[in-house]
């Protein structure tokens, strides 16, 4: 059966690169791998955002609290006014007040809210939110706690899977992560929601919605305990992990090298656990190899200085003076939209790379100059699959629309959205769904994904001399 990976995540210590999504810089537009992100090589400005502009609504169309209420434009450093500004100013999608309560209503799980004395003043983005300062009141919360949580539920659970609350501990993590080395156990998991084909299209943790092994780092410490593909991620230190955003599993099961972890998992209906002793793992972001005359170049993320690794080994194999090269992509989740340009640049001249389309503003974003493969001469195949998301697509569907590349395999993900996160006065950070984008020649492969020029399915567990072979036949 073919799943298609929605959101990779590295449990490199488990460090999430969103099949999906690496997300990008303070203001950076990122293409999540789905779940992962893209930053875009065209320049981006820097958003500062005030706390909420609503005027203060007249007292008597609100009901009678015993607390305080404020219009958002009256506060400063309200975290539901920052999230909630940026929501209405910057997300992709309409959605309304209601939805956004309905999220931030649910989010306020009594398990996770720390107990405290309820609302003494409620920051009131729109009249509607009156009723979540009720819920926070009612259940005796810290405020501080429950604004936090009313925020993650209304980017988790109103907007779409891509867009999420990221907690400052997480946020450390993940631009740890996309410098191409982190502190964990060196795994890849997704998300799987019980009567989908996709995987990562659910975020919390829940008895339809689980969290499995997509595979080990070689050489990592979870490879060396055992852990295989299919393993059911069930707790972190003995804490069951229902419950949870996959994020904050990343956040508990990394941690400094030489430091051990407790990690529960089923496995052919068997619970075991065991006990991981952490490492520092280097993201495995570019391999290459020559195979003959034909040149194997993989990139397995997009992580910021991934367009400086596959340069240097790209060099390395031009050298050798091949006929042919082959770029593998599969089950490359995505990750920094910026970087995807710059790789796309190595191997056309010029002409447009993608275009990003928002509700204010259609960008296009153009091939640097520099790149060291550009001659037709140079026969070019790339290779996909359905774990191909994000920044992977921007890639093969450039280089397909100008002609450049024979695509091989599967059809891609189909992840067409781009995250851009943005920084909150807490330390933490709102990823939100900025924009969709669109190939060179307006092609919109969301949900669909790109269809490969050839049809073919190539295990993962192949050599680089076997997927030689299995792209252009028996070498001479």
């Amino acid at each position: 059966m073919n799943r298609r990976p929605s959101r990779l995540i590295w449990l490199l210590a488990t460090a999430l690169l969103a099949v999906a999504c690496i997300p990008g810089g303070e203001n950076t537009p990122t293409t999540d791998p789905p779940a992962t992100t893209v930053t875009t090589a065209a320049p981006t400005s820097t958003t500062t955002v005030q706390p909420g502009t609503t005027a203060s609504p007249p007292t008597s169309a609100l009901p009678a609290v015993d607390f305080e209420t404020a219009s958002c434009g009256e506060l400063t450093g309200a975290l539901l006014c920052e999230a909630y500004e940026l929501i209405q100013r910057h997300y992709v999608d309409e959605v309304s007040d209601d939805q956004l309560v309905e999220g931030a209503l649910a989010g306020l799980d009594p398990e996770r809210v720390e107990p405290g004395n309820g609302v003494r003043s409620c920051p009131l983005p729109s009249d509607e939110f009156l009723v979540l300062c009720q819920a926070i009141d009612d259940g005796m919360y810290d405020f501080d706690s429950a604004e936090e949580a009313a925020v993650a539920g209304m980017a988790t659970l109103a907007l779409d899977p891509n867009s999420s609350y990221i907690d400052p501990e997480s946020l450390a993590l993940i631009q740890e992560e996309q410098s191409g080395q982190v502190e964990g156990i060196g795994a890849l998991v997704a998300t799987e929601e019980e009567g989908s084909e996709l995987s990562n299209n659910c975020q919390v943790i829940s008895p339809t919605c689980r969290l499995r092994i997509v595979s080990t780092i070689e050489g990592g410490p979870a490879r060396a305990a055992g852990l295989q593909e299919g393993d059911e991620f069930l707790a972190v230190d003995g804490q069951s992990i229902e419950g949870w955003a996959v994020d904050e599993i990343t956040s508990m099961v990394r941690g400094p090298a030489g430091t051990d972890v407790d990690l529960t998992f089923r496995r052919d209906g068997e619970e075991f656990t065991i006990t991981i002793t952490r490492e520092a793992i280097q993201v495995p972001v570019v391999d290459s190899e020559m195979v003959g005359d034909v040149a194997y170049l993989r990139l397995n993320i997009f992580t910021q200085n991934a367009d400086e690794q596959l340069r240097g080994e790209l060099g390395s194999l031009l050298s050798n003076d091949p006929a042919v090269l082959i770029l593998d992509l599969r089950n490359n989740p995505g990750g920094l939209l910026d970087t995807a340009v710059e790789v796309t640049s190595q191997f056309i001249a010029e002409g447009l790379v993608v275009t990003t389309e928002s509700p204010e503003s259609s960008t296009p974003y153009l091939v640097e100059e520099g790149g060291i493969a550009t001659s037709p001469e140079l026969e070019l195949y790339v290779l996909v699959n359905a774990g191909s998301a994000s920044a992977s697509e921007v890639v093969a569907g450039a280089l397909a629309d100008a002609g450049r590349a024979t695509i091989v395999g599967e059809n891609t993900f189909g992840k067409n959205t781009v995250q851009q996160r943005f920084p909150l006065s807490n330390g933490g950070a709102l990823k939100l769904t900025i924009a969709r984008w669109l190939t060179p020649n307006g092609h919109d492969f969301g949900g669909t994904g790109i269809t490969p020029d050839v049809s073919a399915e190539i295990p993962e567990e192949l050599t680089a001399a076997e997927i030689v072979s299995e792209v252009l036949g028996p070498l001479a």
